[in-house]
């Protein structure tokens, strides 16, 4: 596990545009990029989390690297609507800007990376003929009540289902509660539903919250602990308010009086859903992720919320995709690049396009970007930046102070999600434990396999015999730091870290965990990094109840700001909420 790796150097970025014929091709193991590794295969076998060309754009925004503005060469185009950012929020603002011109008005929606969606993206294998699919980021969602508001209309308006078909199960297996998503067995939030093995230090117990602990390493007075930690949820408005004030460590051994153990032992998911430890995320968030036991566990898409992004396009533009608007055809046809940027199009998404400078100009606005290593100018009537707050304050050269000091007030943190695709999971069936939880290794906390959707042509496996994915989502983080030192050397050490030094701690990891069970290193058949830097905004003491965010959102003459953790955290409803009151705002 610890000599070099052979390379197949085939696929990875030759992938994207390939079409059906791709996804007849078997999923290599590895790529030769040392950074991005393989991409996995279809629609976004380039754009694995944030791309090198992504970083090292969003660097040289940052360092302020970019040439004069002034020579870029001007488009000559004058749209209604520029949108910086063709992520969900982004996504979502072209939507209702579009909803709301009747399709006469004319917008362009300028985004960095290969491929529209943001952090909603997802990845692809095909393994021995079955085409899987796993979450690049964004993800979960639940089905929205009739009559409840914005995601009920859009479920309906791009036509979404509300009931869907899942992969069957053989009876003649021992019965499994498999997750449907990937965060139900996280600690605190749906983990009495689904069974979760938990592995300390050799040593295998199941659904230990559901059990009182049974089997599980700690004393008495730990255990005790544990159980009141798991069983305290809710909470009023003045409740709510006060915990935005203090970390959720002190709630948890100041106000609660538990052990130091139960911060240490929540810390991973702390660490991945609010970006950073227990004693730099404010109270409110922390609890804010316990869920009462028996709560309404929530579903995933295939590729996570990348439906969301994908049912938004095709609604826009019709050539985005072949065939209708179902949730079948959305799913499994290839995305028509060429169509993203047509002109007879009210809405156009210019993809690997970099946006470098946004400025009133007259009664309008113009926005410098490049594009393939070249500068270009354009204009419009308005701006709606969906954009993060780090880039927001680079990116946008006349930004009043006010917003600008908001800005100072939004620390992000960095994420990787890794989907290992497996030619059989005998291993996890002989454990019992579709999802697993541990204590011990270098890499990660949890991972889980899911009960997939199917629809249409896609329909993936669920036996043991078979392929499956296995996915990842880890936070980094550095204990006794502020938020805001944690997220920079988090990033430092996601960015810094090559693709084969995470592949070596992620196959000793799964043999540490699974060689027990009859794991071997040749039941994986990819790998794929999903690194996202600024993945989460970090929220600590006093951020939900400060003036930071309500500052930001009120935008400034033609610019209106549109991203999701202005929302108080990032997740497809907020996102799309945020781009909704842009266009409404832009309007007027």
């Amino acid at each position: 596990m610890t000599g070099p790796i052979v390379r197949r150097d085939f696929l990875n970025y030759a992938l994207l545009g390939t079409g059906a014929a791709l996804l007849k091709m078997p999923a290599p193991a590895y790529a030769s990029d040392t950074y991005t590794g393989f991409g996995g295969v279809g629609d976004y076998a380039r754009s694995n989390g944030d791309p090198w060309p992504v970083v090292e754009a969003g660097h040289k925004l940052r360092d302020g690297a970019y040439p004069n503005h002034a020579k870029a060469s001007d488009t000559g185009e004058l749209f209604d609507l520029i949108i910086i950012g063709g992520g969900l929020s982004g996504l979502g603002a072209g939507y209702y800007f579009t909803k709301a011109g009747g399709g006469s008005k004319r917008c362009l929606i300028l985004e960095n990376h290969p491929i529209f969606g943001g952090h909603c993206k997802q990845n692809e294998f095909v393994v021995d003929g079955h085409r899987l699919m796993g979450p690049q980021a964004s993800n979960d969602f639940a089905v929205p009540r009739r009559g409840s508001g914005q995601m009920d209309e859009l479920f309906t308006e791009l036509r979404i289902p509300r009931e869907f078909a899942w992969a069957g199960w053989d009876p003649s297996l021992e019965p499994l509660r498999i997750p449907r998503d990937n965060y139900a067995h996280m600690d605190g939030i749906n983990d009495t539903q689904v069974d979760v093995g938990y592995h300390f230090g050799g040593k295998w117990a199941r659904n230990i919250f559901a059990n009182g602990l049974e089997g599980a390493p700690f004393s008495a007075g730990v255990k005790r602990d544990l159980m009141k930690w798991r069983n305290t949820t809710g909470g009023s408005e003045e409740t709510r308010r006060h915990l935005d004030s203090i970390s959720y460590r002190d709630y948890i051994e100041r106000e609660l009086g538990l052990s130091p153990e139960v911060t240490k032992f929540v810390e991973p998911v702390i660490g991945l859903i609010c970006g950073a430890t227990p004693d730099a995320v404010c109270a409110r968030a922390g609890h804010n992720l316990v869920s009462p036991p028996g709560a309404h566990a929530g579903i995933s898409f295939p590729g996570g919320n990348t439906t969301f992004a994908r049912h938004l396009v095709k609604a826009f533009i019709p050539d985005a995709m072949p065939g209708d608007l179902s949730f079948a055809g959305v799913l499994n046809n290839a995305v028509n690049f060429k169509a993203l940027d047509e002109e007879n199009h009210p809405v156009r998404i210019r993809l690997n396009s970099t946006v470098v400078r946004v400025e009133h100009e007259g009664n309008g606005v113009v926005a410098t970007y490049e594009h393939q290593g070249k500068l270009y100018r354009t204009r419009a009537r308005a701006a709606v930046m969906a954009t993060a707050g780090w880039a927001n304050r680079h990116i946008v050269a006349d930004l009043p102070e006010t917003i600008r000091a908001a800005y100072g007030e939004f620390h992000y943190a960095p994420a990787l999600s890794v989907n290992v695709a497996l030619r059989n999971w005998r291993f996890l069936y002989k454990l019992r434990a579709p999802a697993v939880r541990y204590f011990d290794g270098d890499f990660g906390w949890s991972c889980n396999i899911r009960q997939s959707m199917i629809a249409g042509s896609f329909a993936p496996p669920l036996h043991p015999d078979k392929p499956v994915v296995l996915t990842f989502y880890t936070g980094i983080y550095e204990r006794g730091k502020s938020a805001a030192e944690q997220g920079e050397l988090g990033r430092k050490k996601l960015l810094s870290t090559s693709y084969a030094e995470y592949e070596r701690a992620i196959r000793r990891q799964m043999t540490t965990l699974f060689a027990g069970a009859g794991f071997t290193s040749a039941d994986i058949a990819g790998i794929v990094l999903n690194r996202w830097g600024h993945a989460r905004v970090i929220q600590p003491p006093g951020f939900f109840y400060g003036n930071a965010r309500q500052t930001v959102e009120k935008g400034f003459g033609r610019i209106a700001m549109a991203h999701s953790e202005l929302n108080g955290h990032q997740n497809a409803t907020g996102a799309l909420a945020q781009g909704k009151r842009a266009v409404e705002q832009i309007l007027g």
